[in-house]
């Protein structure tokens, strides 16, 4: 249950916390709308068409970076006016530091946030407000009073959310609605210490959009996330000392989307993106001039050697019914057709998917469609997805993630293969969607391999072959 307004939650940085894959696997997911920053930025009444001012408030230095960097990346990216009120200095976040005073740890905080908003936002001005950390409850009117004086109709208000849990989250969320009814800005709320203590029904998904990042605004966030090192290291080698942002809180921070709520499904509305699909254009192209083999499947020693080291990662000798999503060619599918008694391979490429079925086995369909959408019920004790979550806008990588694990039969085995040097025009890299996965499949790394060009993870299966053979 949502707790009642005004009510923190009882919670611990230190607890367990809600398991990152049990958000990431929620199927509400799947009726979140994307959030379109043009719709979101375009020019409010007073300020013609260029971009709104966003007034980015955070409770304590380190909550702009950790639920709002992307949006910090890429609404500086979109030539944006940003301010980022600060409303504490954070003093209070080892409050049993041996080693480090208050007064040590609000001047080492506060040179943190500027360096990390430096990095997404590198415009941004600054208004810290040095009220008292934990005390936020009791300066409501200050709060309020401060944000009014910095929008206008034509701002994006964005502040933690009044449920968020945490007693100055709250406060600052409160205020931030306030301000907003008072002056028509518009209101955007991010939650932080929900993903750590609540549960799914706690999260009211009918207001809430995300916002993908791509891989400069990814790569911005983890600069940026490094800059709070009192937060996200140990201050020292006493009791006391422990890092508050531990890996549980960065996991959630390195989504590949932010998640922000809105006031009502109507606001919701008007900021949200056709969810769209992967356009198949720039993979028929490569076939459309006539090349054989336009990917170099037949002639590069990197691919036949791909190729192997996925089969000799498998699990099993012999699998019943396997999915090969971004099958191309069909390359890779025939060779699985011999160690499946079924395989289901899917492209979003006409031309692909033409060549694939010429090539593969009778065991073997092959069908034409975008992932996820074009994911057919399992149960597959195999899926296979070779070099194609770069190429999937964020949340579809994330939804086809979903629907593969949803799909995976008991003792199944889901196969991550992915290019690792940089990528150019295209929306993600290995490095990104592999870390993705790995915190979204609640399944043991059976198999890894790792080089300068190719990372190849096996998840689920059989740890040990070994002793399943009883050797």
């Amino acid at each position: 249950m949502t707790p009642d307004p005004g009510t923190p939650r009882p919670f611990s940085h230190t607890d367990a916390g809600t398991p990152e894959h049990v958000w990431l696997r929620a199927p509400q997911w799947d009726d979140v709308p994307r959030l379109d920053l043009d719709a979101l930025l375009g020019g409010g009444p007073d300020r013609g068409a260029g971009p709104r001012r966003v007034v980015l408030a955070s409770a304590h230095p380190d909550d702009e970076t950790l639920a709002a960097g992307i949006l910090l990346a890429a609404a500086h990216a979109a030539g944006a006016d940003i301010v980022v009120v600060v409303a504490t200095g954070g003093e209070l976040s080892h409050p049993n530091s041996q080693t480090w005073s208050r007064e040590l740890l609000t001047t080492t905080r506060r040179a943190e946030v500027r360096a990390a908003v430096e990095v997404l936002a590198p415009s941004a001005r600054f208004v810290h407000l040095d009220l008292p950390d934990s005390g936020l409850a009791a300066h409501e009117d200050r709060l309020v009073a401060e944000l009014t004086a910095l929008v206008d109709p034509g701002t994006v208000l964005v502040a933690p959310w009044s449920l968020d849990g945490h007693a100055d989250h709250d406060a600052l969320g409160r205020a931030a609605t306030t301000c907003s009814e008072r002056t028509g800005a518009r209101l955007v709320q991010y939650p932080l210490w929900l993903w750590h203590w609540g549960e799914l029904a706690d999260l009211p998904w009918h207001r809430a959009v995300a916002l993908a990042g791509d891989r400069r605004s990814l790569a911005l966030k983890e600069r940026a996330l490094a800059c709070h090192r009192s937060q996200v290291e140990p201050l020292g080698p006493l009791p006391g000392d422990e890092p508050v942002v531990g890996p549980d809180v960065l996991s959630r921070a390195r989504r590949l989307v932010e998640t922000f709520l809105l006031p009502d499904a109507e606001a919701v509305a008007q900021v949200a993106a056709p969810a769209g699909e992967q356009d198949a254009g720039v993979f028929d192209d490569l076939y459309a001039g006539g090349e054989e083999d336009p990917w170099g499947f037949s002639s590069s020693f990197y691919e036949a050697r791909k190729r192997d080291l996925v089969l000799s990662l498998l699990r099993r000798l012999r699998y019943g019914h396997a999915l090969e999503v971004g099958c191309a060619d069909g390359r890779l599918t025939e060779y699985l057709g011999r160690r499946c008694d079924r395989v289901t391979a899917v492209d979003v490429s006409q031309e692909a998917v033409h060549r694939a079925r010429e090539r593969a086995p009778a065991t073997c369909a092959v069908i034409r469609g975008a992932a996820p959408s074009a994911i057919p019920d399992g149960p597959f004790d195999l899926v296979v997805l070779s070099e194609v979550g770069y190429f999937m806008h964020p949340a579809d990588w994330l939804a086809t993630l979903r629907r593969c694990r949803e799909q995976l039969a008991p003792a199944g085995e889901i196969v991550l293969v992915h290019w690792q040097h940089d990528t150019q025009d295209i929306p993600l890299d290995g490095r990104l969607v592999h870390g993705q996965a790995a915190t979204m499949l609640d399944l043991p790394r059976t198999a890894h391999y790792l080089d300068e060009d190719l990372a190849i993870d096996v998840y689920g299966g059989p740890v040990s072959i070994a002793s399943e053979e009883r050797v």
